[in-house]
Order: C-alpha cells, then sequence, then structure tokens
C-alpha cells in the first residue's frame, strides 16, 4: 500500500511541475518543426475529450425529454466513497464500507408496485444500476480506484462506446472488498464483504428519430461474512474504550449473501408528429440466503430455532413487470397514460406462491419557462392508489403525495429455522406535503424546507415479526441549507441543519434523531498558473442520540428496538482533492477527532463506526 501511495504522489508531482517545462520546450520544438519545413501530424492532437462525450439522464429519456448533459469534472464530493457519505451520513451502516444500510428517517417508497421487502441492500443496486445514457465521439472509460485504509477497497469501472451515431454499448464493473473492522482473527484478509456486479446495457436511436430503445442488464452477488456485532450488555453502556478488531462478537462462521439478477428492455415508437407507443419489460429475481453450519457455536445468539444443528433459510422473488403506454410532448406538455401489470414468484424455505399486481396510471409535465408542474396518479383494483404533484419554480418548490401502499411481500410472509410469519396486514396510509424555498445570489445560497408526513397503518419490523401500529403518526422534518462562498469562492461553507419531530403516537414505533447537521468546510483554488483545481477542508458531521435501528443478519433487515441508546456523536473528516488534466485525485483522513485510539460510537447497536482510517482515491476519464 506505501508503495502505490509513493507512486501516485510522485505522478502527480512529476505531471504538476512538468507543465512548466512542457511549456517552456512547445515553442522550441514548433520552431524546429518550422526550420525543418516538417508536416504536423494531426495525431498527436487532442481532439476527443469533455465535449465530445455527453449522456442522457434515464429520467429524462422516459420523459421524453432530448437534453444530453456534459461529464461531471469537478472535485466536488469525489472522497465520498460509501453511501452513508454520499447521502450525508442520512444512513446507518454495520460500520464497514459495503455493508447494509438503513435510513435514519422515515422514507416513502419509491414505486407503486408491489416489493419484495428485502431492501439492506438495495441502495447498493440503485447507485450502480444505469441511470445515463451516453453518446460519444470516441471509446470513453470512466475508472474510478478507492484504497481505503484498514482492508477497505473499491473499484467502479465504466466503458461506453459507439458503434456508430445510431448504437451505443455501455459496460460496467463494480467491486467492493472490506476486511472486518471488529472481531477479525488476522490482520489482514479477514474478509467481512465481498460484493460484486457487472452492468451492460445497449441504446439505439433510430436515424429517422422513430424509434428508440435501451437494454439493461445487471447482475449483482454480495456476500457478507456476519460477525452479529459485539458481543456486551446493554446495562454496562456507555463504553470506557473500543477494542475494534480486539472486540468478541456474537457471532462466527455465518454467511449472508444476497444475488439480484435484473433485465429491463424499453422500446418506444413514434405514431406522429408528437404521439408514441412504447412497451417496457422488467425481469427481476432476487436471492437472499443464511447459512451457519455450525449453529451449536452461535446458540447463544438465538432466541428460538427448530433445528439446533444448523441454518439454511432462503428467500427468493421472481418478478415480471410488463408497461404499455402511449405518450406525447408538445411545447408546454408533456403526458404519458400507461397500464403496468406485474407477477411475482416467492419461495420461502419451500412454500411457494404466486401473485399478480396491475394498475392503469397516467403522468402529466407542464412546462413553463419559469415553473414546471408533474402530476402522476396510479391506482390498482384493490382500491390502492398513489397521487403525487411536483411544482418547481427557481425560487419555491413543493410537493403533495397522498397514497395507500399495500404491504410488502417479506411483510407478509417469511418461514425459517429461527423465525415464522404470515401476516394479514391492511395498506399503509402516507400523506406527505414539502415545500421549500430557494435564494440565490453571488455569495449566498439559502433554502429552509419542511416536510410534513401523516401515516396510518403503518408497518415496522421488530426482530422476529412485524407490526402494524394502530394510531396515526405525525412526522415532521425542517431542513435549514446554507451555503457562502466567501472571498471570491476562495472560502466555501456548506450546511444542512435538520430538526426531526413526530407525534407521541411514534414513541417506540419510529425512532429517529431529532437534530442532524452536516458541514463542509473547504478551501477552493486552482494552483500552477490556473493549471490544477484544488480542494482543503473538512466535513462535519452531527447526529443527536436516539434509539437507532438494530440489524439482524438472519432476516438481513433492520429491526425497531427501544433498549440501546445510540450516543450522540460529532465527527470530523478532513479531505484533500486535486485534479490534473482528466485525473482527479484525493486523500481523505475518516474520523479525524478520534485522537484517542480506543474512543469510538456505534453506528448501529452493537456495530462500532468506522474508526479513524485515511483513503486515497483516483478517478480518471480516459476519451481514446
Amino acid at each position: 500500500m506505501r508503495i502505490i501511495y509513493i507512486y501516485l504522489f510522485s505522478v502527480l508531482v512529476y505531471n504538476s511541475f512538468g507543465q512548466e517545462r512542457e511549456e517552456t520546450n512547445l515553442k522550441e520544438v514548433n520552431q524546429e518543426r518550422l526550420k525543418q519545413r516538417t508536416i504536423l501530424d494531426d495525431t498527436t492532437k487532442i481532439i476527443y475529450g469533455m465535449g465530445t462525450t455527453s449522456y442522457i439522464s434515464k429520467e429524462d429519456f422516459l420523459l421524453s425529454d432530448t437534453i444530453f448533459y456534459t461529464l461531471d469534472s469537478t472535485l466536488n464530493n469525489i472522497y465520498d466513497i460509501s453511501i452513508p457519505e454520499k447521502q450525508n451520513f442520512l444512513y446507518q451502516n454495520l460500520g464497514n464500507l459495503g455493508s447494509p444500510i438503513n435510513s435514519l428517517f422515515y422514507k416513502t417508497p419509491n414505486t407503486f408496485s408491489l416489493q419484495s421487502g428485502l431492501s439492506s441492500l438495495k441502495k447498493y443496486i440503485q447507485s450502480i444500476s444505469t441511470l445515463k445514457f451516453y453518446n460519444t465521439k470516441s471509446p470513453f472509460i470512466d475508472l474510478g480506484i478507492y484504497f481505503g485504509g484498514l482492508g477497505r477497497s473499491k473499484v467502479d469501472f465504466e466503458f461506453a462506446r459507439n458503434i456508430n451515431e445510431y448504437w451505443n454499448l455501455t459496460l460496467a464493473i463494480n467491486r467492493i472488498s472490506s476486511d472486518k473492522q471488529i472481531g477479525a482473527i488476522r490482520n489482514k484478509g479477514d474478509k467481512n464483504i465481498k460484493s460484486s456486479s457487472i452492468r451492460f446495457n445497449i441504446f439505439h436511436e433510430s436515424k429517422n428519430k422513430k424509434l428508440s430503445h435501451y437494454t439493461d442488464f445487471l447482475s449483482f452477488n454480495h456476500n457478507i461474512l456476519g460477525t452479529g456485532g459485539v458481543d456486551l450488555i446493554v446495562d454496562s453502556l456507555p463504553l470506557d474504550f473500543f477494542l475494534y478488531k480486539d472486540f468478541e462478537v456474537r457471532l462466527s462462521d455465518i454467511d449472508n449473501n444476497y444475488k439480484n439478477l435484473k433485465l429491463e428492455s424499453y422500446t418506444n415508437y413514434k405514431l406522429a408528429k408528437s404521439l408514441f407507443l412504447y412497451n417496457q419489460t422488467k425481469y427481476e429475481n432476487e436471492v437472499y440466503n443464511y447459512d451457519d453450519l455450525n449453529l451449536t457455536l452461535n446458540i447463544d445468539f438465538y432466541d428460538n430455532y427448530l433445528n439446533n444443528i444448523s441454518t439454511q433459510d432462503s428467500f427468493k422473488v421472481k418478478s415480471f413487470i410488463n408497461r404499455v403506454g402511449v405518450k406525447g410532448t408538445s411545447k408546454v406538455i408533456n403526458y404519458d397514460v400507461y397500464t403496468n401489470l406485474g407477477y411475482y414468484k416467492y419461495h420461502v424455505n419451500g412454500l411457494e406462491n404466486n401473485l399478480t399486481d396491475i394498475y392503469v396510471g397516467g403522468l402529466f409535465k407542464y412546462k413553463r419557462p419559469k415553473f414546471n408542474v408533474i402530476s402522476n396518479f396510479e391506482i390498482k383494483k384493490s382500491s390502492d392508489y398513489r397521487l403525487q404533484v411536483n411544482f418547481k419554480s427557481k425560487i419555491f418548490e413543493a410537493s403533495y403525495l397522498s397514497a395507500l401502499f399495500e404491504p410488502k411481500i417479506f411483510e407478509k410472509i417469511f418461514e425459517g429455522n429461527h423465525y415464522s410469519w404470515n401476516n394479514n396486514f391492511r395498506s399503509s396510509f402516507i400523506n406527505k406535503l414539502s415545500g421549500k424555498f430557494n435564494y440565490r445570489n453571488r455569495y449566498l445560497s439559502f433554502s429552509p424546507s419542511i416536510n410534513l408526513y401523516t401515516i396510518n397503518n403503518y408497518i415496522y419490523y421488530v426482530g422476529d415479526n412485524h407490526m402494524q401500529a394502530d394510531r396515526v403518526i405525525n412526522f415532521n422534518q425542517f431542513i435549514i441549507d446554507l451555503k457562502l462562498k466567501l472571498f471570491n469562492k476562495l472560502i466555501n461553507f456548506d450546511n444542512k441543519l435538520r430538526y426531526s419531530t413526530s407525534s407521541k403516537s411514534a414513541e417506540r414505533v419510529l425512532n429517529f434523531p431529532k437534530y442532524h447537521l452536516h458541514s463542509k468546510l473547504y478551501y477552493s483554488d486552482i494552483w500552477f498558473k490556473n493549471t490544477i483545481p484544488i480542494q482543503l477542508g473538512t466535513i462535519i458531521s452531527y447526529r443527536s442520540e436516539f434509539y437507532g435501528d438494530a440489524y439482524n443478519p438472519v432476516t438481513q433487515n433492520f429491526y425497531v428496538q427501544n433498549e440501546f441508546l445510540l450516543d450522540s456523536y460529532l465527527r470530523f473528516d478532513i479531505f484533500f482533492t486535486m485534479q490534473v488534466n482528466n485525473l482527479r485525485i484525493f486523500l481523505k483522513m475518516n474520523h479525524f477527532n478520534q485522537f484517542d485510539s480506543y474512543d469510538g460510537y456505534f453506528v448501529t447497536p452493537y456495530y462500532p463506526a468506522q474508526k479513524k482510517a485515511l483513503d486515497l482515491g483516483i478517478r480518471w476519464y480516459f476519451f481514446n
């Protein structure tokens, strides 16, 4: 690892100071070429770059928009490699890169279709799924390599190429590898997380613009060699010191595995000038397994069991969803009217059943120069529905959601060695009203916002089964987003403060931190004769105390608990990042304020947060 650090630093120093030598030598070279009257070789010119590669977002494409964007070459947030970091620590994990995650706050479902309920790793799939369709004039590679301290690493590789001006191919490979941060037997190589995925998509638009199509394939395999967290008595909290790798853990030799295979195909055909017919087909195969083949070693961890020799639980859900719709565009309106048919087949330790999910819907987007309005309504035969309206202008945003969401498959049924349930829950009612005010000038960005939730028949997991609240829950969130740019943007100060509150009916049912702060103070400039952008700063994260959701490795899901109090914490990270041509590199010290090696805090009950560690990473664009 030291050799890699020294090598990368040497390359950066050479490239940086080499700029001056290159400029001084350039005139001499050109004069010599003129004297010799040689012909300039055009192949030495930089033809391809940021201006020759663009993309359209999947969301815009499905809304019939045609705007292509250029690549992001800024230094902002490239040092955030884990999902909690990318999401401003609004998610908890198990204290390691690639571990299962859970939102600290209530989240509304992001789809009206029936869901499996296996959600602790879905965020990883969302982060690597195809969200962009490229248009490249040359082969394009986006390479991210991250070397984390304490045996953590991550690789993101994306290759895109136009076969011709009508066809584009994209291939992406992602990999995460993390050693155990607690209870490790060996100093190196005692794996906790092994995750890999491969993604491939094809994007096509015909010459006459009548036909457009994409096919997207994803294979995701996530393996967790779990620990069950540290072995401690809750009554002994708070701990005087943290042992990390020397901690005794609650589980040994257990294996969690989650696989997801997804195939999506979309075809859009132009019937008339502003009228389109489309078909969208999605196939998904989710497989979850929990294996404890030496159950006698871990018998104290389980409250109950049928087989006291071994556990081999599994949960499988296959889904086939087909949507047929008609959509159109005009100068002021985009519309989409569709029918959605879903077929689901699930297996739970030998039990098998089928479900169907049918609904119709319509989406309308009203576009004006100063604002736009998007409304979406969907309804099922069971009377479950979703109505969402979004208004957005330069200075004000508002949204309203009213919906009845049916229970997820995992909430309905499960059968395993340790837990078993067959629930008949009512659909959950959700009412959400949001508003946001935006004020911006050259030096200041101020955006206060509010989210108001009303939830009825709320379904929550308690570890050995699910429960449905019999009272209406009110949950409110007030957010202040303040950004300052000082001294001609040399000093930047970004802040987001959340204050959350709820009705008494949410006590012991919906737990969350009352205060949450995420701040970033950094210096931004361009060094070496305006050729190398840099950023240097610190990230401050604060979360007040609360009874955070715990993690159950048997079911691979988080559950509500009211015994283990997660103390409040204030965390400092420091970072330095720079850019040389198309290469961006960063150094980041996580949890810099952990001055005592035995200091720490819990990010999830029984799971200590990541201890102090130095991360190094690069992000490199290749265009030829």
